[in-house]
């Protein structure tokens, strides 16, 4: 079976890259549809199988713009190894803290656009480098057809998300609920066994994804949406 007739089942973006992880034997995957290619960075989906707390830890610091594949797409469309990157003072730190996360920076970026100027990043990595290079090229063609393939599930999956409720993660969803219960920072993390700080990070985030400038705004979002 052929690397995107194996996705065919997947019924979302998120199973379609593990199931990708999976098949290919690499460490991580991640795909970015970069929604606006006239403002840059601007409000990215992204789907990828790097752990929850990486990835809350890189929204809240607004890695981003710091992240060396992310630029390196921004201003190419061709695929790229991250081996041949050439980084600034920014970006070395950033590829530090992927090493002292322990993810490793050996990787390999393939960038899609379509007719639209829509363009989205497709990124496998793993920790070791041994036979990295022949490991992507005995691979590369099915890479760039499971691309276009997961770009136009990402894009739709995008306009839902656009159009219906937010997804918030298990431990947003129990902070913001608690505070609309009338619960301080310090009450949730003693009933949720976290760090204040860590709570206030969780309600962070849920406050970006339901975009807005409040917490109380937030709140009332959720309310409205009926997740609380």
């Amino acid at each position: 079976m052929t690397l995107t007739r194996s996705l065919l089942p997947a019924d979302s973006t998120a199973e379609a890259i593990e199931t990708m992880r999976e098949i290919l034997k690499v460490d991580h995957i991640t795909l970015h549809i970069l929604n606006n290619p006239t403002v840059g960075l601007d409000n990215p989906f992204v789907r990828t199988t790097y752990p929850e707390g990486w990835v809350s830890r890189y929204l809240l610091n607004n890695m981003a713009v710091s992240d060396p594949v992310l630029q390196r797409a921004q201003k190419g469309d061709d695929a790229f190894f991250w081996s041949d990157l050439v980084l600034d003072d920014d970006q070395v730190k950033t590829m530090e803290e992927f090493v002292q996360a322990g993810l490793g920076t050996v990787g390999y970026s393939l960038v899609h656009v379509d007719s639209h100027g829509r363009k989205s990043v497709l990124s496998i990595s793993r920790i070791r480098s041994e036979g990295w290079a022949g490991h992507v090229a005995e691979h590369l063609d099915g890479l760039a057809q499971a691309h276009m393939d997961l770009h136009v599930k990402a894009l739709a999956e995008a306009a839902a998300d656009a159009m219906g409720i937010p997804q918030l993660a298990p431990r947003e969803y129990e902070c913001l609920r608690f505070t609309a219960q009338g619960k301080t920072y310090s009450e949730i993390a003693i009933i949720l066994n976290l760090s204040e700080h860590t709570v206030r990070s969780y309600l962070k985030l849920a406050r970006v994804k339901l975009n807005c400038v409040s917490l109380a705004q937030a709140v009332a979002k959720a309310v409205r949406y009926r997740m609380i």
